[in-house]
């Protein structure tokens, strides 16, 4: 039987504490033609969360950099990422948390475009 839906693509991230994190550049594709998608009058929302259903602890800059080419960009301030909490020892460096990017389209429907786990890595 066929899958109807999307969750999107799983994109693990890694991000240093204190570090600026990006601007990484996003190619985005419709999954159906593998053309670029098309941004022209969307929004990207990106956040990031301890766990699922938590409250929001980062929320991602997400610009538009080409509508047309289906590009756009990702990043977090130094700022941002030193106030995230990390592991409590060397042994155990990094902590665990959740991602996710989500598309507003014209029509107002929220289409997920990435998820994933995010390890994040204290500052020394």
């Amino acid at each position: 039987m066929p899958t109807l839906g999307s969750i999107g693509e799983k994109v693990d991230l890694l991000i240093k504490q204190g570090a600026t994190f990006g601007q990484h550049i996003l190619e985005l594709t419709d999954p159906l033609t593998n053309q670029p998608l098309n941004l022209l009058g969307a929004s990207l929302r990106g956040t990031m969360r301890k766990e699922f259903g938590g409250p929001i602890v980062a929320t991602f800059a997400t610009p538009i950099l080409d509508a047309a080419g289906g590009k756009a960009g990702l990043s977090l301030d130094a700022i941002t990422t030193a106030a995230l909490a990390c592991g409590p020892t060397i042994k155990d460096p990094a902590s665990q948390y959740v991602w996710d990017l989500e598309m507003t389209d014209t029509l107002t429907r929220v289409i997920p475009i990435m998820y994933g786990d995010v390890k994040v890595f204290r500052d020394v």
